[in-house]
């Protein structure tokens, strides 16, 4: 929606859409004074936008032909008629004005003013620029990127950030991988799902909560201990933030093998669906049918990787005892 409103801002004659707003939405009106009651759901989307990004938009001064005295934010006020509704009528200038009604050759030329509230208007003015006019995105080009950037909360950057990111990685994995990180997943020990008992279902035996499934349950454990025989690789099995923790330093970098080691926690990810599968569709699996389908799944994604004939990619293959392809790559 962002984009939108920029085209609009910009007047991006190339737009089909914009030029539909403009007969449409508009009818001569400025996009920032425009009512944001009425229209498509949609369209008062966009319009609630625009407070957000008028602090990274610059208003370029030329001829004043584009820009609307009143009514655009050229100002550092903001929109005149916003601030002086009673502007038009004590300036004498009309609020349907371009700003080129106050410029004679390439300076400023406003009537006198004596009104006391408008007089404001002319203790700041922006410079004033050869050439017509033009809006610009402050700090660069604009982007989708630049506007993510103005609503994202940044948050304290955190160590497991790299378990989720980087070669080897299943998207969805990494989603419930996130989630159980998080301990956001519905355990059954959330409040919500007390009435279902609160026992995992895997081993029946103890209370379903995170620190059990990942990996105190005899279930996981055993998927553990059968991923082991396969692949050799280290899981210290303590306790849930501790494990994490620990894999985040161990299992950082950019090396293809860590990354190998890393997908191993697309097991979570299967571990997880076994428990949904058990309480919606009353079905089981052995454990060593879970640790088959993430080695072969893991070897798949390692297959399917180009990569080149070096000390690391063979390892690699080792470590997954995936034979070492007869051409040169992967």
């Amino acid at each position: 929606m962002s984009r939108h409103l920029w085209n609009v801002i910009q007047n991006n004659q190339s737009s089909i859409w914009v030029k539909w707003i403009a007969h449409t939405r508009l009818r001569h009106k400025s996009v920032w004074t425009v009512d944001v009651k009425g229209g498509s759901w949609g369209w008062r989307k966009i319009l609630r936008l625009r407070s957000a990004l008028l602090p990274y938009i610059e208003f370029k001064i030329g001829d004043g032909e584009s820009f609307s005295l009143w009514h655009d934010p050229w100002h550092s006020l903001g929109s005149l008629i916003t601030r002086f509704p009673r502007g038009p009528g004590r300036t004498s200038i009309p609020e349907a004005a371009k700003l080129s009604a106050v410029l004679v050759d390439g300076d400023w030329s406003w009537p006198p003013i004596t009104d006391l509230e408008c007089i404001e208007i002319l203790h700041v003015l922006p410079n004033i620029h050869n050439g017509s006019d033009s809006i610009l995105w402050r700090g660069g080009g604009f982007s989708t990127k630049a506007v993510y950037e103005i609503f994202r909360n940044r948050g304290p950057k955190v160590g497991w950030h790299s378990l989720l990111l980087g070669p080897c990685k299943i998207p969805r994995y990494s989603f419930v991988l996130w989630m159980a990180i998080l301990e956001k997943l519905s355990t059954m020990d959330k409040p919500w799902l007390s009435h279902l008992g609160g026992v995992c279902v895997l081993c029946g035996r103890e209370m379903e909560t995170h620190e059990h499934l990942f990996f105190r349950c005899n279930y996981s454990r055993q998927c553990i201990r059968i991923l082991k025989g396969t692949v050799r690789f280290t899981w210290p099995n303590r306790a849930w933030a501790v494990d994490i923790a620990w894999a985040s330093k161990r299992w950082n970098g950019r090396h293809i093998v860590q990354a190998a080691y890393r997908a191993l926690l697309a097991l979570l990810s299967h571990i997880w669906q076994e428990r949904n599968r058990r309480v919606f569709q009353q079905s089981m699996r052995p454990s060593s049918t879970i640790a088959r389908i993430v080695v072969d799944e893991m070897r798949q994604k390692i297959i399917n990787i180009e990569l080149p004939d070096s000390v690391s990619s063979r390892g690699l293959y080792r470590l997954w005892r995936i034979p070492w392809p007869v051409r040169g790559t992967a």
